[in-house]
């Protein structure tokens, strides 16, 4: 039910000793969702009090109660008593028992809600607990009154110490995106970390190079042995020939360094571009030779892979 739901208030013959000391007995309650009602009528539920002296007895009821008709009141539940129930609504009987001893100390009171479990006519069940001096506590799951009373004080004062620390500040988690980076592509630490913080901004330039670097893992050892600090990312290209038998890392303009079989030396690399053409699912820029090298014995076309 929402917090808007108007509660209405009636009067009702439940027990015999109010009626007796002639104290009115008043039920509050609100109208069930449509879901609740089936050929027989609603399931209403309520809450029945009681108070006041007569003839030097004093009375304070405050009961579950339900209905069908909304003229006849049980506190007892006959369509969904549960095993260790054997109180109206869904509070149990040793608990009830047990807020009456606490009444004399305590401020004591229940606290319900529907809830949806379902579909079809029994989708929405009630759910309770109990209210020690305000502070809204789970229904204890216990077999007599006395461990009743110690559960719910138990449940009470560790409330209550929870009121009193300080709320634990929130954690927040700064990641810093050069170490996920590096995290990732620890390829990338050849060149320092304050290389890959200063170019971050080209992100993808350099997983691009994290991925050839993978590839041909010689390039590491390369450019670790080798200044990278004024080195612009895009300053850097790979080629590797068609037949993949040859792969040549170019850290600038004059000079690169290539590997075939296992050994890797430094050349002087010149190419003419080609054509394009598709190589590994993405079209890429072929080249050749301007003139037939001298650690190539024989001109070959190179595909610009970075």
């Amino acid at each position: 039910m929402t917090a808007t739901t108007k509660k209405i208030k009636t009067t009702a013959a439940v027990f015999e000793l109010p009626q007796k000391l002639g104290i009115l007995q008043y039920v509050e309650y609100e109208p069930p969702p449509k879901e609740w009602c089936a050929s027989d009528g609603c399931l209403y539920e309520g809450v029945l009090t009681a108070e006041g002296c007569r003839k030097g007895v004093c009375v304070r009821y405050r009961v579950w109660v339900h209905s069908r008709d909304r003229r006849r009141w049980e506190a007892k539940e006959r369509w969904r008593r549960r095993k260790d129930e054997d109180a109206g609504g869904c509070i149990r009987q040793q608990v009830a028992d047990a807020l009456w001893e606490l009444a004399e100390k305590y401020d004591v009171g229940l606290w319900y809600e529907y809830r949806r479990v379902g579909v079809g006519v029994n989708q929405y069940d009630v759910f309770c607990g109990v209210v020690v001096d305000g502070v809204r506590l789970d229904q204890p799951y216990c077999r007599s009154v006395e461990e009743c009373v110690e559960e719910i004080i138990r449940d009470y004062r560790r409330e209550l110490e929870k009121m009193k620390e300080p709320p634990e500040p929130a954690l927040v988690v700064k990641i810093d995106p050069v170490e996920e980076l590096l995290k990732e592509w620890p390829e990338l630490q050849a060149f320092g970390v304050d290389w890959v913080k200063k170019w971050l901004d080209l992100r993808d330039r350099l997983v691009e190079i994290a991925k050839v670097m993978r590839r041909f893992p010689w390039m590491v050892d390369v450019i670790r042995q080798r200044p990278a600090s004024i080195l612009h990312p895009y300053m850097i290209e790979a080629y590797v020939t068609r037949d993949g038998s040859e792969a040549c890392l170019s850290l600038n303009q004059l000079r690169a360094y290539c590997a075939r079989d296992g050994t890797v030396k430094e050349v002087t690399l010149e190419l003419a571009f080609s054509r394009y053409e598709i190589y590994e699912e993405r079209t890429r820029e072929v080249y050749r030779p301007k003139s037939p090298p001298a650690f190539a014995a024989a001109a070959r076309e190179y595909v610009r892979v970075l």
